[in-house]
């Protein structure tokens, strides 16, 4: 029961304030941990019968009157033994067993013993007798068609965002709904906690059993691995994203650059006194302005306009962030319980680019030889071959820089919210074995630079489709390279791919990473409500979420810049020309791709580095919805570019470089005509 009681703490720490029993009633002490903290419970009765699927007629025993007792006495005695109950607001009559004479005998027989509380099944979809009209896993447009034709009964989504591996995305598409019509009353995701079997091998490495891993078949494989929280009780990235997505206390800008804010309380009975706004303007790392404010008599399901106080800008960009906190101490946190954060953009970056700072260079010296080009300048040592067109070698100071050959990529390690769309259609087109034939390789000097131009056809095995691409690289005498990417497709491949990116090697000693993007935790387009703008301070291994099923992880988004150095400052600042999303691991990408446990996964002596234009959605497709079309990735033309800076010992810190870094300086991009002669050729 010390489990259970945590659980329902870190619910109610995380805005959650209904629990349903799926599929069946819970010891009876979980009802009174419910009474106390303040849970409402759809209280689910023992009905299933889901594997007569199996033989095509769910409804086999559920529409047979000879089962009829046996139906009504599941909810009898489930009534009976939790009536007293005040957390429990609805009795669930069960779960995916068809629809029948025995559903609507159950009905009869609750609301002749209880008439107070309101009756829910889900597969009565046409509210035949049931109180509340429910469906499962229902695609965000389809609750929205509900929204705005409603039924006369409200209606709720007892099962919705598959919270298996990395994900759910798209919460907050599916909130927008419920908030826009009355007439949808909330949801349910499946599910809370993964059900994994903690084990330890012989090396004394943590991680856990699934279908399959006790010589057990048939079995659900991974499929027990799809809850908020992991099997030992830690919350997910989904959980927090999920606690932001439905905080109580909305925070909305009407006119940022006046001060104006509007406040929304969604609390259902009562006013935000208990609640404060922490209120602080940031600028690129640095607090500005910081100020509370109380929001007091703001009714329930009550909205109000607030001002700020705004300070002096200066030319970098900025931002408002709110802080949501709730005051008292409770039964399940401390005071200054922090319950949302919402972030507004304020200001643009105004400042003028200009080139970095660095040493006075040295002009570059150049080595044409057959197989290989070779640029040298003060301190740094640059090498590309002329057989793969690519950059093989990077020293400066004599530290290797990049350890795996740079390469444009298209393909990221399955995540399970993807796991349809690789067995449709990656796997079986071969993308994640993409291969790259180099078309062309070309050196030329430009003023005191040298621009390297490789193209290059990237293509799966036996199929007629792929990407014609161009790598462009500009070697600076400070050591420095603008790298711009290019691509268009041929072929036909009509469906979504998991990135456009870029994908190299670097040190294994630059594990120390600064950013300045969108964190602190992982984030993707359908996932981000939780994490803000601002610049953070981890590392490699932080920045790795292990999930038990390894799998691609650990994006961030937005980011303006990020260093990448060892314990002595020397390492790897990359500023792209656009705001782009990085990810770094430990480990490689084959490696992701290929573990099926946590413990399968085996440390690299360098850092995997991607640099992407692109990535797709989460989306919750391992049982839920398909990634929403905002989010999808498409092989369409991209071109996109960023600097690859070296870093010296914290000489000059990684932010000054960045904000320096070349803006107007940087290469013009790839001509149409360019890629055109590149698609003739």
């Amino acid at each position: 029961m010390d489990r259970v009681e945590k659980d329902l703490l870190l619910m109610k720490q995380h805005n959650i304030n209904s629990v349903r029993t799926a599929h069946y009633p819970n010891d009876p002490r979980f009802y009174e941990l419910c009474d106390i903290y303040g849970l409402f419970v759809m209280a689910e009765t023992d009905v299933e019968s889901h594997g007569f699927a199996n033989v095509g007629n769910l409804s086999r025993i559920t529409d047979d009157p000879a089962w009829e007792h046996i139906y009504v006495e599941r909810i009898v005695r489930h009534i009976h033994a939790q009536k007293n109950h005040p957390s429990i607001i609805i009795w669930s009559l069960g779960n995916e067993s068809g629809y029948g004479c025995n559903i609507r005998a159950m009905y009869h027989a609750t609301k002749a013993l209880d008439d107070t509380r309101l009756v829910h099944y889900e597969e009565d979809r046409d509210a035949e007798v049931v109180d509340i009209i429910s469906t499962m896993y229902t695609r965000v447009p389809l609750m929205n068609e509900f929204g705005e034709y409603p039924h006369a009964r409200p209606r709720i989504i007892c099962e919705y965002a598959h919270a298996m591996g990395n994900g759910p995305g798209g919460l907050t598409e599916y909130q927008n709904v419920f908030y826009q019509h009355d007439s949808i009353q909330g949801h349910y995701v499946w599910e809370w906690c993964d059900h994994g079997i903690q084990a330890t091998d012989d090396n004394g490495a943590v991680w856990y059993r699934y279908g399959g891993d006790y010589g057990d078949y048939p079995n659900n494989y991974n499929f027990c691995l799809d809850g908020l929280i992991y099997s030992d009780q830690t919350p997910g990235p989904g959980l927090r994203e999920y606690k932001q997505v439905i905080a109580p206390v909305k925070v909305r800008a009407t006119n940022i650059t006046c001060g104006e804010l509007h406040v929304d309380n969604k609390l259902w009975f009562s006013t935000m006194d208990d609640y404060t706004l922490h209120v602080e303007v940031r600028a690129e790392g640095e607090t500005l302005s910081s100020e509370r404010l109380k929001v007091r008599d703001l009714a329930p399901n009550s909205g109000r306009d607030v001002r700020i106080t705004l300070p002096e800008l200066d030319e970098r960009e900025a931002f408002v962030n709110v802080m949501v906190t709730k005051d008292s101490r409770t039964p399940y946190s401390e005071a200054n319980h922090a319950i949302a954060v919402y972030q507004f953009p304020l200001k643009a970056q105004t400042a003028a680019r200009t080139p970095p700072i660095g040493i006075s260079a040295t002009p570059l010296t150049i080595a044409d030889e057959r197989l290989s080009y070779t640029l040298t300048g003060h301190n740094f040592r640059i090498v590309f071959s002329k057989v793969s067109g690519k950059l093989t070698q990077w020293q400066v100071n004599g530290i290797e820089q990049v350890t795996r050959e740079p390469k444009i990529n298209f393909f990221k390690p399955m995540i399970d919210n993807h796991k349809q769309e690789y067995e449709g259609w990656w796997q079986p087109s071969h993308l994640q074995i993409m291969q790259e034939h180099l078309r062309e390789f070309r050196a030329e000097p430009q003023g005191d630079t040298v621009i390297i131009t490789t193209r290059s056809l990237i293509a799966p095995p036996v199929f007629d489709f792929g990407m014609r691409c161009t790598y462009r690289w500009q070697i600076t005498p400070q050591g420095h390279i603008n790298v711009e990417l290019q691509g268009e497709r041929y072929g036909d491949y009509p469906h979504i791919v998991p990135c456009i990116g870029f994908m190299l090697g670097i040190n294994g000693e630059f594990g120390q990473v600064n950013y300045y993007g969108r964190g602190p935790g992982e984030n993707y387009a359908d996932s981000q409500q939780c994490n803000i703008i601002d610049v953070w301070r981890t590392t490699v291994d932080e920045m790795f979420e292990n999930y038990p099923f390894p799998q691609n992880n650990g994006n961030r988004q937005h980011v303006r810049w990020a260093s990448f150095t060892s314990r002595h400052g020397n390492g790897l600042l990359v500023v792209p020309r656009q705001p782009i999303n990085i990810s770094a691991w430990h480990y490689t990408a084959e490696n992701l791709q290929t573990a099926q446990h946590c413990n399968e996964l085996k440390r690299s002596d360098d850092i995997t580095l991607n640099l992407d234009d692109q990535l797709l959605g989460l989306g919750s497709n391992s049982w839920g919805s398909e990634v929403l079309d905002s989010w999808r990735v498409w092989l369409k033309p991209f071109n996109y570019g960023f600097t690859l800076l070296p870093l010296e010992g914290g000489c000059s810190t990684s932010q000054v470089q960045a904000s320096h870094v070349f803006g107007t300086d940087f290469f013009s991009p790839v001509s149409h005509s360019e890629a055109e002669n590149a698609n003739s050729r």
